[in-house]
């Protein structure tokens, strides 16, 4: 029996059809050639269940993926799970303008679900959440400029450090 807030109910729920042409992007699909070893539709729901599980790193998706059979069954992997590699080539090939028109659409269809799955809307929202190592990182400063800013702390710079009794200079070692 299914619990309510499981990983396989909420994919049981969701059609990828929409999003198929993006999952798709850049695979071969007929012809000579290596076939696709694991549909894409089914590394979005690994993707998915990272979010949902609160799994930190890819590394540990597949781990959990490899010892956990149930989870392998409800993103719709057989016996075999993929590697860190795969994971890294399917957000490569469907960058991140791919995931955002994804997400944008997870976020639709949880809304037309908020009345009659609430449960079901709740984990779309969550799945469907950017995950922070993706995105580049991003500073105030001009990448191209060399000097020292006001945010950058450096070795002998002065720290200036609020204590009890005033404000006391001290110098990083």
């Amino acid at each position: 029996m299914k619990e309510a807030g499981s990983p396989k109910l909420l994919f049981e729920n969701v059609d990828l059809t929409p999003i198929h042409s993006i999952l798709w992007t850049d695979l071969h699909k007929h012809g000579p050639g290596r076939p696709v070893e694991y549909n894409p539709e089914w590394d979005l729901k690994a993707l998915m269940l990272r979010q949902l599980e609160q799994i930190p790193y890819v590394k540990d998706l597949v781990k959990r993926l490899r010892r956990n059979a149930y989870l392998r069954r409800a993103c719709g992997y057989g016996d075999r799970a993929p590697c860190e590699a795969h994971f890294s080539q399917m957000k490569k090939r469907i960058g991140i303008e791919g995931f955002r028109i994804i997400e944008a659409w997870l976020r639709r269809e949880a809304l037309k679900l908020r009345r009659s799955q609430p449960l079901s809307a709740a984990g779309l929202v969550q799945a469907a959440c950017i995950d922070g190592t993706d995105l580049p990182a991003w500073s105030s400063r001009d990448p191209h400029d060399t000097r020292r800013g006001l945010g950058d702390l450096h070795v002998g710079q002065p720290l200036l450090e609020l204590h009890e009794g005033g404000l006391h200079q001290d110098v990083l070692p």
